[in-house]
């Protein structure tokens, strides 16, 4: 290889490693695309009826306080004013209004990070006075029944309070008189306030909570459970099963104490839901908010800086030079035979659409029938334009007669057909009647094949994520491409498919 290339493809490796080693040093970026833990999206809606006074809503809003990060919040008020506040361990958010008229749509959304449990509490939290509800002979009472579990540790207390709320008491199951009265005063209040009471007699910090489930769903009704401290992390007694959960990333708490997770004060509800969503988040999102808001040069012109609409599209665009790349090293390393450059690339974008199987089927298919079409005009004689504008409204008319029939038979893929090039299909359809006229049916048929195996791989590439998001982020990695492309360009050894075709000549000598 000649020196002036050495030097090109030198500096444009090096250019590539500078720029990518000063945004992970310098800007701490991340070097892998995946994200540590879950992320979910949570989305509350509010339908509020205004009163004669003013309306106020109080909302509670996630917490932080056990492993999870809030990577953004959006907030759609209607004509209420919004407000957050922190009382305590809660975040409350506030909409207030008065002299409206018409009920309000509210909206509250938030992406939250789920990463490895971490406690903010740094010293065993106080325990809680009994609810005001319960009388001196009621505390009393719990008191005595909690006393034969006073000399157990607290994990194992616990244990044996989570026991005695389903009636199973153990080896130091109490007179008949006091496990009647138990359930006398069980039957008096709210499962969950008990329990609680019932846990402060045992000398246990805990606390009542109100929250979800994370799994993905709609709901009408927060969930209540008991958070429980039990010497270096909270615990979670369902008050209602008595099941105990070491594993805080479960649940998504809301409120903490006696806050309820939603109250409304002046006005009427009368429609509030929960929902939850499982989202695929990258470290180069968690990222997005520093990067639009930094001043660095790279920084700001970063791809990020781009409208949301716009991303996703470039996220495949960047791509196209790899696919480019693959397609020069199967076409002059490897020997496979294709119809050009462009159009396995383009057959590949479209497979996005239409799915590789439905895809690859759609594209043989057309070119079969516009073999057949074309060898009939052959022998009107027509001129090269008119013939290929015969050809393009056959293309287009089988486009449409695919789509007519995806929708007759449910079929999504046949309806995305019109994403695929359909120039490059006419000239393909051309170019594929030339070589059989040429060179053979054989050679046609093995460049079909070719240009398929390398949109097939191409389309592999492309879809690939983690290389979309990589691109994304370090979009100098097309300086590397492009000297990878010059050193393919100034290959000229033997193809690796010439080995095989010449195999018969080598063996002979």
């Amino acid at each position: 290889m000649k020196r002036p290339v050495l030097i090109l493809t030198g500096a444009l490796f090096l250019l590539t490693f500078i720029i990518v080693l000063y945004r992970v040093i310098g800007l701490e970026y991340p070097l892998l695309p995946a994200a540590p833990g879950q992320t979910w999206q949570l989305l509350i809606n509010i339908r509020i009826v205004p009163g004669s006074e003013e309306g106020v809503l109080s909302l509670g809003l996630p917490l932080e306080h056990t492993g999870k990060t809030i990577i953004e919040e959006r907030v759609f008020s209607g004509r209420y004013s919004f407000a957050t506040l922190k009382q305590g361990p809660n975040r409350i958010g506030v909409w207030s209004g008065e002299g409206i008229a018409d009920p309000q749509e509210i909206t509250y959304g938030a992406t939250i990070l789920y990463g490895p449990s971490r406690n903010s509490v740094s010293r065993s939290p106080l325990i809680g006075p009994y609810r005001s509800t319960l009388n001196r002979e009621e505390q009393k009472f719990l008191q005595e029944l909690a006393f034969t579990w006073g000399r157990l540790e607290p994990a194992a207390r616990l244990k044996a309070i989570a026991a005695a709320l389903n009636g199973d008491w153990g080896a130091s199951r109490p007179k008949d008189a006091v496990i009647r009265q138990w359930g006398e005063l069980s039957q008096k209040y709210d499962r969950a306030d008990i329990a609680l009471a019932l846990l402060t007699a045992a000398r246990l910090p805990a606390r009542a909570t109100e929250g979800l489930i994370l799994t993905e769903g709609v709901y009408n009704s927060p969930k209540r459970w008991i958070e429980v401290w039990l010497s270096r992390a909270w615990s979670n007694l369902d008050p209602e099963t008595g099941e105990i959960s070491e594993a805080a990333a479960a649940l998504l708490p809301l409120a903490v104490g006696e806050m309820p997770a939603a109250s409304v004060r002046g006005a009427e509800v009368s429609d509030i839901r929960w929902m939850l969503r499982r989202q695929v988040l990258s470290n180069w999102s968690l990222h997005f908010q520093r990067i639009i808001h930094s001043d660095h040069l790279l920084d700001r012109w970063s791809l990020f800086r781009l409208p949301q609409e716009f991303q996703l599209t470039f996220r495949i665009l960047l791509l196209v030079p790899i696919g480019a790349l693959i397609i020069c090293f199967l076409r002059n390393v490897i020997g496979l035979p294709t119809f050009g450059i462009f159009m396995p690339m383009l057959m590949a974008l479209a497979f996005r659409s239409t799915g590789l199987l439905y895809g690859t089927v759609i594209f043989v298919g057309i070119i079969g029938v516009g073999f057949l079409v074309r060898s009939v005009l052959d022998k009107f004689h027509l001129l090269l334009v008119p013939r290929l504008s015969v050809i393009l409204t056959l293309v287009i008319a089988c486009f449409t007669m695919l789509a007519l029939l995806g929708n007759k038979l449910g079929l999504r893929e046949f309806m995305a057909v019109g994403l695929i090039p359909f120039v490059i299909l006419t000239m393909t359809i051309e170019r594929f009647f030339v070589i059989v006229e040429e060179l053979g049916t054989r050679e046609a048929l093995l460049t079909t094949a070719g240009s398929t195996a390398v949109a097939i791989i191409t389309y592999g590439i492309i879809r690939w994520e983690t290389l979309q998001l990589t691109f994304f982020v370090y979009p100098e990695l097309l300086l590397t491409v492009v000297a990878l492309q010059i050193i393919i360009g100034r290959y000229t050894g033997y193809r690796l498919s010439e080995f095989f075709r010449f195999g018969s000549l080598r063996g002979s000598s």
